[in-house]
């Protein structure tokens, strides 16, 4: 049992600092590279939506729904830093 508790607080840990980060750069951001930061979290919350509509016509229609966000908010953490870096490199 210490094993899985281990395990689920590491993904909680992971998920807290990417949905973090995120929301960061969204708020010390302007202009449009805020919207370009947003996107990641509005293309996860866009597809919560779409579980919750699914699973009300079909309970069984999305079983897998925490890795299927898990992958989407993943996503997020690389495109902030690719964002980072062009803005970087943009300012020179």
């Amino acid at each position: 049992m210490d094993i899985m508790w281990d395990v689920l607080m590491s993904v909680v840990c992971i998920v807290g600092v990417i949905i973090g980060v995120q929301i960061w750069a969204i708020r010390a951001w302007q202009g449009v590279w805020r919207w370009l930061a947003a996107a990641p979290l509005l293309l996860a919350g866009a597809d919560l939506v779409l579980i919750l509509v699914s699973v009300a016509i079909d309970p069984t229609s999305h079983n897998l729904w925490p890795p299927e966000l898990g992958m989407i908010l993943l996503i997020g953490l690389p495109v902030v830093g690719v964002l980072w870096l062009v803005r970087l490199v943009a300012r020179v």
